[in-house]
C-alpha cells in the first residue's frame, strides 16, 4: 500500500492550489467482443470565473482494425455563468478515429482524434473545433492495494474556423483505482492551457472520472 499513498500524495499535492474542478462519470451499459455502448456525465466548476458546464454524452465506439477503434458521440451541454446566472445549452455531433498500440503487455499508447460540430443556443455560427489526445498507460501485473494503473495525457484542441490551437490538457499523472467488481475510479492533476487574443493563460485543475460497468 505505501506506493499507493505515496503516488495518491504527488496527485493530491497540486489540488490544494486548483483553479478548478471537473467531476466525470462513464455508464456503460452493452458491450461484446468489438463494440461497446457508454453515456458520458461530466461537470465542470470553476468558483473563480464562475463558469458552470454540465454535459451528457451517449457513445458508441467499435473496432474496425485490432489496432484501430470508430466511435461517435451525441453531446449535449448546460453552460452557466453562476455570477450573472447568464446559461445556454450546445449541441455537439461527433465523430472518433482511435489508434491504438500495446508496446508491452502492461504498456499501451493510445491517440485519439476527435472532429467536434458545435452549435450553440441562438447562435448561426459556432466553434467547430479537432481535438487529438496522446495518452500512454501502465497497467500493474499486480495491483498495488487497489491502484491498478497510471497513465499521462496531452490534448490539443484546434480551433476550425481561425485556424489555431486554442486549449491545451495536459494531464501529467493519473491514478485508477479499483472501486468494485465492476467499476473505477481515476484520479488526476490537470494543466490547462487556453489562448485568449493571442496570450495564454494556465490553470491547474482536480478531477475524477468514475466509470461502471453495468
Amino acid at each position: 500500500m505505501r506506493p499507493a499513498f505515496l503516488l495518491l500524495l504527488l496527485v493530491l499535492a497540486p489540488a490544494v492550489h486548483a483553479d478548478e474542478w471537473w467531476a466525470w462519470s462513464s455508464l456503460e451499459f452493452w458491450r461484446d467482443d468489438i463494440r461497446r455502448a457508454w453515456v458520458f456525465l461530466g461537470n465542470r466548476l470553476d468558483a473563480d470565473d464562475g463558469a458552470y458546464v454540465q454535459i451528457a454524452s451517449p457513445r458508441f465506439r467499435q473496432a474496425l482494425r485490432p489496432w484501430l477503434d470508430g466511435g461517435i458521440g451525441l453531446s449535449l451541454l448546460s453552460i452557466e455563468n453562476t455570477r450573472t446566472n447568464d446559461r445556454f445549452t450546445q449541441f455537439r455531433p461527433e465523430l472518433e478515429i482511435n489508434p491504438h498500440f500495446d508496446l508491452t503487455p502492461h504498456l499501451a499508447i493510445e491517440l485519439r482524434n476527435r472532429m467536434e460540430w458545435r452549435w450553440n443556443e441562438e447562435e448561426s455560427l459556432t466553434t467547430h473545433r479537432l481535438r487529438h489526445r496522446l495518452q500512454i498507460a501502465y497497467t500493474f501485473p499486480q495491483p498495488l492495494g487497489p491502484l491498478t494503473r497510471v497513465y499521462a495525457n496531452n490534448e490539443w484542441l484546434t480551433d476550425l474556423h481561425r485556424m489555431q490551437r486554442t486549449e491545451n490538457r495536459l494531464i501529467p499523472l493519473s491514478l485508477t483505482f479499483k472501486t468494485g467488481t465492476k467499476s473505477d475510479l481515476d484520479l488526476f492533476y490537470m494543466i490547462l492551457s487556453s489562448r485568449a487574443q493571442g496570450t495564454w493563460g494556465h490553470e491547474s485543475i482536480i478531477g475524477t472520472w468514475w466509470r461502471v460497468r453495468f
